[in-house]
């Protein structure tokens, strides 16, 4: 992001910034189709205004581009922890059969936060089978609960 000193007060009003509303429109949308409202924030200076106002086209192309990128992104996301929760899934039924015996010690936090909330969910908040599972006391389930800040 650039800057340019403009110490002179030749704004369009008295704040520093404008919101300019960008209305998102289908040419072949049938009629009554809703617009994709977007916004804008745009510095106020009347030649940073003038400049926009002339470049509307690529500004809204701009929009265009990064609105195709949000679904992809959330998508992204969704994968990546659908993925995350199905790879984690066989790793709390080994515990399950195999009674834990130490395993949260060798956890990154965030693994051990994980696996604690699947294990919580698992057992619908049972501490007594959810410390069995893990091989860990009541005590060191209490811990790390607060240590990974899983609600209680």
């Amino acid at each position: 992001m650039g800057y340019r000193d403009r110490s002179t007060d030749d704004r369009s009003g008295a704040y520093g910034y404008c919101i300019m509303e960008v209305r998102l429109r289908n040419k072949n949308a049938p009629a009554g189709t809703k617009d994709d409202l977007r916004l804008m924030t745009v510095d106020s200076h009347w030649d940073t205004l003038r400049f926009v106002q002339d470049n509307m086209d690529d500004c809204v192309r701009n929009v265009v581009r990064l609105k195709r990128m949000e679904p992809a992104a959330e998508q992204r996301v969704d994968e990546s922890a659908a993925l995350f929760e199905r790879n984690l899934e066989p790793l709390i039924s080994t515990l399950a059969a195999a009674q834990g015996q130490g395993v949260m010690d060798k956890l990154s936090t965030s693994l051990k936060k994980a696996l604690l909330l699947m294990v919580m969910e698992r057992y619908q908040s049972d501490r007594e089978k959810a410390c069995r599972v893990l091989g860990i006391s009541r005590e060191k389930l209490e811990k790390e609960l607060q240590l990974c800040g899983v609600p209680r």
